[in-house]
């Protein structure tokens, strides 16, 4: 798989992959990560999991695997890696790798993918997530996408449950959540903290 570095794009394979992950207790994968901030910040808090940022944006990043291969004191975190792929199209190398996937503040064709409940969804979810993994999507409760209705914790809860369960999920929690419980990124600080734009927080289980 195309991993980015500070360097630059380079080829993983697998076995060297696989020799990664077994440096750690556990994977966390965070999908459509835009400037790969929240993964970083969690392997610098957590440096027994290896924290997996993918997204298409390989500029962004590029960016951010700078910022991670800084030293620690400088805020790096050398257990954060970053993948560069379309949401749509996962590696193969990331197959059952996550034991938790998160999906913060998504936007265009995977926050409508999330809101209709879209089969892809459960192809995505099956193909990364790991036996008896995790689940957590939070969305910015007053974004909705051209087409659809500002969300809530029951139509996301109603709109994922088949999809969810089809991969394998249940549902553990739809709610609402305030600025205080905004997960650590970017689009977090910019999209509600300032503005106290409220949160929706689905949580599942496999």
């Amino acid at each position: 798989m195309e991993i980015i570095t500070r360097r630059g794009p380079r080829h993983m394979e697998l076995s060297e992959f696989h020799e990664l992950r077994a440096r750690y207790s556990s994977t966390l994968v965070d999908l459509g990560t835009g400037d790969g901030a929240w993964p970083r910040r969690f392997a610098r808090d957590y440096a027994n999991v290896l924290a997996i940022g993918v997204d298409s944006d390989r500029n962004a990043l590029r960016e951010a695997a700078k910022l991670a291969e800084r030293k620690p004191a400088r805020g790096g975190a050398s257990n954060a890696l970053y993948v560069a792929a379309q949401v749509e199209a996962l590696p193969p190398e990331l197959h059952s790798a996550a034991d938790w996937t998160t999906i913060y503040f998504p936007w265009a064709a995977l926050l409508k993918a999330i809101l209709s409940g879209d089969e892809q969804l459960a192809d995505i979810l099956n193909a990364i997530a790991a036996p008896r993994s995790r689940l957590s999507i939070v969305l910015n409760g007053e974004a909705a996408p051209e087409g659809f209705q500002n969300p809530t914790p029951e139509s996301v809860s109603r709109a994922l449950k088949s999809t969810l369960e089809a991969a394998g999920f249940r549902v553990t929690r739809s709610a609402w959540l305030d600025a205080r419980q905004a997960p650590a990124t970017t689009w977090a600080g910019r999209l509600v903290k300032g503005s106290g734009r409220s949160m929706i927080a689905l949580d599942a289980q496999r």
